[in-house]
């Protein structure tokens, strides 16, 4: 109920502020686990990506340090976060992520690591696909342009382009299977981004 009422707030402002778009959020699926890999330019993405997936509610980490502010802390909890260590393996991370993929639900990620403010796609981390080998989540691939420009007194058009849906699976040995899922991923960001709007316009 707390996670529907913020992100109709949020997306009210987004709509409103920065003429959000959504294309082709139909392509999430409706139940099981899914785990959503986005492309990261700005401190706002996790929001663009709950409010571009309506239909469900989108869990992501957040760096370990927000829980530790009184009030928002727990208000992140009740929003479905949870706390990672930045900078290190983090086996508790790893492992609420299997929790929420478990439950059957959905698992934003950013498997680029950190933003880049160029707008390409870049080298990803493997812990997407680990998570989904380890799973059996469906993969979506999103990608999205304007939140760059973002700033506090430029509004920007946001665009969010959500592609189909992919499961890692094949004979190959499990970390392979984890380094030619990252690769897939990868290309899946990059084909999406040059065969939609994304990749023509300068978010």
């Amino acid at each position: 109920m707390l996670y529907r009422l913020c992100r109709d707030i949020l997306y009210g402002m987004l709509k409103l502020f920065y003429g959000l778009k959504v294309v082709g959020a139909e392509q999430l699926p409706e139940k099981g686990p899914v785990i959503v890999v986005a492309n990261h330019t700005n401190l706002i993405d996790p929001i663009v990506v709950g409010c571009s997936l309506r239909q469900r509610q989108v869990c992501f980490m957040a760096k370990e340090e927000l829980f530790r502010i009184p009030f928002f802390g727990g208000l992140l909890r009740r929003l479905g976060a949870f706390p990672v260590k930045r900078g290190q393996g983090d086996r508790g991370a790893f492992r609420s992520a299997l929790e929420v993929l478990s439950a059957g639900k959905v698992l934003g990620m950013f498997p680029e690591g950190t933003r880049h403010k160029d707008g390409k796609i870049h080298p990803l981390r493997p812990g997407a696909a680990l998570l989904a080998v380890e799973s059996g989540a469906m993969i979506l691939p999103m990608v999205f342009t304007g939140t760059r420009g973002l700033s506090l007194f430029r509004f920007p058009r946001i665009r969010a382009y959500v592609g189909s849906p992919f499961k890692l699976e094949g004979p190959a040995a499990k970390k392979d299977l984890i380094r030619e899922g990252t690769d897939q991923i990868f290309t899946r960001l990059t084909e999406l981004r040059k065969n939609t709007g994304a990749g023509m316009e300068n978010g």
